[in-house]
Formats: structure tokens, sequence, C-alpha cells
């Protein structure tokens, strides 16, 4: 598996430039309270598309994600031609296996996602920016929820723009975000979204 095809799978952990949902209410006044209604709401999956633009170049893959506390399973579609890509992520870094039956590990995503393509983009943060909120106990930049329009907010370097949103179980989620930062942006466009029980 060649640096490209592994930065991808690592990047993906995240987020995808096709518009497939349609648009959605405006974000809820009380961004505070939703919030930290999401943040507890640490079982979930997703499913939609991801794309990825950096110096290194670029890529998109469907994706479905699932989220159980600290354990998660990304698989993804179509990734730069490879075809099915299955990643597992926990505690003790992140495994990976593709179509052709290769498959690897790495104890640090974070450091790999550096030495590879040289921005250090903090894979943890992904399972919070997926559903607009900040990573706790990482500064917030800028103010963490606009009053009016979409959430916003900049952590470790990195803007998250959530400007789409769909109502799931009470809870507003993003459909579509952009996540900038160190030459690269990355775009997910979700589909489907799912919570589990608190």
């Amino acid at each position: 598996m060649s640096a490209r095809h592994i930065l991808l799978l690592v990047v993906t952990l995240a987020l995808a430039g096709c518009g497939i949902t349609p648009r959605a209410p405006a974000p809820p006044a009380d961004w505070e309270r939703n919030a930290a209604a999401l943040a507890a709401r640490d079982d979930w999956t997703l499913s939609g598309k991801i794309g990825v633009r950096a110096p290194a170049g670029n890529g998109a893959a469907t994706l479905d994600w699932s989220q159980h506390g600290e354990a998660w399973r990304l698989v993804l579609g179509g990734a730069l031609g490879m075809g099915r890509l299955v990643l597992d992520g926990g505690t003790d870094g992140i495994a990976w296996r593709d179509a052709r039956g290769r498959a690897g590990h790495h104890a640090d995503p974070d450091a790999l996602v550096a030495e590879l393509w040289g921005w250090p983009l903090p894979v943890a943060a992904l399972r919070y920016w997926v559903r607009g909120i900040p990573q706790p106990g990482v500064a917030v930049e800028q103010p963490a929820f606009a009053t009016a329009g979409p959430s916003r907010f900049a952590q470790a370097g990195w803007r998250i723009e959530a400007s789409e949103h769909r109502a799931v179980d009470g809870l507003a989620l993003p459909t579509r975000l952009r996540v900038s930062g160190y030459g690269a942006v990355l775009t997910l466009v979700v589909r489907e979204w799912s919570l589990g029980e608190l």
C-alpha cells in the first residue's frame, strides 16, 4: 500500500465533496445545549461521502462510520480506486485492511498522518468535529458557536465549519462539514445519521 493510500485511509477518518443532502433547516439557536447533548452521545453511525484536497493529492470516497465510545470502524468505498477499505480504531491505534487482503496497523494515527503528509491532523478530534462540536480539553481559538447561522470554530490550527444540519432525535447534526488547515481541506457530506441510546 502506497503512502498516498495510507494517507487517505487515515485522513478519511473524518471527512466528501458531492452534494447529496438537501438543504437543511437553520441550526438551533441554543448551541450550548445542543453541543452538550451531542457530546454525551458517543455511540453513533453516519454514512455519506468525503473529499480530501491537499498538496499531497486529492481523493474522494464513500464512507460508513460507526463510533462506540473509544472504538470506531470506518468503511470506505472507491478510495483512490482501491475499492473497499476497512479501518478499525481505538485506544491501541488504527488497523486497516483492503479489498486485496492487505492489512496493517499503526499505534499513533496522528503521527502517521504527520509522517506521510507533513501536517498534524488531530485524528482523535474528528469524532467530535463531525458532530459539529469542539474536542473537549482543547482550546477553542474562536467563539465555538455563532448565534445565528452555521456552527464555526477553530482548534489546533484547524477551522471547522458546519454549514448544513439535520434534526436527529431532537438534536441538530451537521450534514455538510468543512475542515481546513495546514494547506488541506476535508469536506464531509452526510447522507444519514443515527444516534445510539444514552
